[in-house]
């Protein structure tokens, strides 16, 4: 989420295809195949489970968040405000899951450029190769989002450099994802762009009134799929059911129709998280209700939407 403590093509049998690949400005890494999704869920340990529970079944992924500045959140718990979270809960509970991780990079655009976070790009590095599983990187997320204040021109270098370090490092499990807050900015997206040979996958958030429309032309005319990296009905605390309701119904038609390769649910509830309660925007928790919780295992149950069970059979080409 916007305020951070302020889930193939082949696995590690087929990495240095996989590496060339990328570099050689290809569509990306980890892209289930037309009319599939991948499922991931979070954002917090409590939070993932429970969304295990309601739907019986572990899905292909899960999301984390850290900081290029400290790294928190990847061996050890973290509270930000939002629920325990770790990468190493999720690897010794969920092996073989994918993970999705949020990279902090506000206030340190310049350090990443300047050399001065190198060795935290390395750690970072030899941690996500170690977890030896897809991880989706977001770099810089929500880089469009006004509170960032990400300068375009430097937001572009870090994340090039980040990749390139990677790159140096021989990190072969990770796809690189350029992720819009889709807020209107009158700067538009283009500025914030890094190029077709860094960025893996193209990503929205997926909250209350989405403004998706630039992202999905962006990512189609550059080839690369698409992922809702983050998503949640905060709809308010006054909404209905029947609100939340027509809100899945249209997150699932804008999946179908826009054939999204990845879908990344939040299942928390906002008002009930010191980092977000302040703007009301409500519950987001499947088993909220019944009716809502049914409604979505009726479509999530639907054979596009990949889970563990499936996941390597479906990303290995």
């Amino acid at each position: 989420m916007k305020k951070f403590c302020s889930v193939v093509f082949c696995l590690l049998l087929t990495t240095t295809i996989c590496f060339a690949q990328r570099k050689a400005g290809l569509t990306g890494r980890y892209i289930p195949s037309d009319n599939h999704t991948l499922v991931f869920c979070g954002q917090n340990n409590t939070d993932s489970e429970e969304f295990v529970k309601i739907n019986n079944k572990v899905p292909a992924g899960f999301m984390i968040y850290t900081s290029l500045q400290n790294l928190e959140a990847l061996d050890e718990d973290v509270e930000y405000g939002t629920g325990k979270m770790s990468g190493n809960f999720i690897l010794k509970n969920y092996k073989k899951a994918a993970l999705q991780i949020g990279l902090f990079l506000v206030g340190s655009l310049d350090s990443v450029i300047d050399g001065s976070l190198d060795d935290n790009i390395k750690k970072l590095g030899e941690w996500i190769t170690k977890a030896n599983v897809p991880v989706f990187l977001r770099i810089g997320y929500e880089f469009d989002l006004p509170e960032n204040n990400y300068d375009p021109d430097l937001y572009k270098q870090a994340f090039k450099y980040i990749v390139d370090k990677l790159d140096e490092q021989k990190v072969k499990n990770v796809a690189y994802v350029w992720h819009s807050r889709t807020v209107y900015t009158p700067k538009g997206i283009d500025i914030y762009y890094p190029g077709d040979e860094y960025v893996d996958w193209c990503a929205i958030s997926y909250f209350a009134n989405p403004q998706w429309f630039p992202m999905v032309q962006f990512a189609k005319a550059h080839n690369k799929p698409l992922m809702i990296a983050e998503c949640s009905p905060t709809l308010g605390t006054d909404a209905t059911e029947a609100d939340k309701i027509k809100w899945y119904r249209i997150l699932f038609k804008f999946i179908q129709s826009k054939d999204i390769k990845a879908l990344c649910y939040i299942n928390g509830n906002w008002d009930e998280q010191p980092m977000f309660e302040q703007y009301a925007w409500g519950n987001g928790k499947l088993d909220i209700s019944e009716n809502i919780k049914n409604f979505w295992l009726e479509n999530i149950k639907d054979s596009r939407f990949i889970n563990l069970d499936k996941l390597y059979k479906e990303i290995k080409k």
